[in-house]
C-alpha cells in the first residue's frame, strides 16, 4: 500500500491532530486562536503532509521502474507470463500435459 493512500485514509485523523496541536501551542505560548486560524493553519498542515506523501510515492515509483528495467523477472510463452519469476526458474520450466484419450 502507499503512504498516499495511508494518508488520505486517515485524513480526518491528521486534521483532529493537527487542530489538537495548534491550540496545543497556541496555550503553550499564551496565545488564542481564532477558529478561522486554527482551520487554516491544520489544512495546510494536511495538505504539506498529502504532498510530500504523494511526492514520496511518486519518486519510490520512478526508482523502483529505473531498477525494474535493469532487471526483469517476467517470462511470457504462449500467452502465459509469470511475473516475478527469473527466466531460469525451475518454476518456469513446468510443462502441463493432458492425457490422451482414445476416441
Amino acid at each position: 500500500m502507499a503512504i498516499s493512500d495511508v494518508v488520505v485514509g486517515n485524513l480526518t485523523t491528521l486534521v483532529l491532530v493537527a487542530i489538537a496541536a495548534t491550540r496545543a501551542y497556541g496555550m503553550a505560548v499564551g496565545r488564542s486562536f481564532s477558529g478561522t486560524c486554527v482551520l487554516v493553519l491544520s489544512t495546510l498542515a494536511v495538505g504539506v503532509v498529502l504532498i510530500v506523501s504523494i511526492g514520496w510515492d511518486i519518486s519510490r515509483k520512478a526508482r523502483s521502474a529505473v531498477i525494474a528495467s535493469d532487471h526483469n523477472h517476467e517470462m511470457c510463452r504462449g500467452g502465459i507470463c509469470w511475473h516475478g519469476v527469473a527466466v531460469k526458474s525451475p518454476s518456469s520450466q513446468i510443462r502441463f500435459r493432458l492425457p490422451q484419450h482414445g476416441n
